[in-house]
């Protein structure tokens, strides 16, 4: 599915928790230093690639049944991808067990 913006009509992309945004308005309202973005030789300024930390694939076995059952959470809560959620999850029970102890 995809969806264009209203203010400027580009497409638009989902993140991982299902939010629809436009990278060209997002670069628009946020500024340069913020970003440490450079200037080309032209001028212009370089897009930067990524807004949020390095990632590195991995491989986990999960049982089929937890799989399912995050497959039909994910669909519940309006996530696309299943591994986003799986993600989601593990990021904040990190987060929260990091801060117990």
């Amino acid at each position: 599915m995809t969806k264009k913006c209203k203010k400027c009509r580009e497409e638009m992309y989902q993140d991982d928790q299902g939010h629809w945004f436009c990278p060209d308005c997002i670069l628009e309202e946020i500024g340069p230093a913020f970003l440490d973005e450079e200037r080309d030789d032209r001028g212009e300024l370089k897009r930067p690639y990524v807004l949020e930390p390095p990632t590195k694939q991995v491989s986990i076995r999960f049982p089929v049944t937890d799989l399912e059952l995050a497959k039909r959470l994910a669909k519940r809560k309006g996530i696309p991808k299943y591994q986003s959620y799986i993600k989601t999850l593990l990021h904040e029970a990190l987060l929260k067990e990091a801060s117990q102890g």
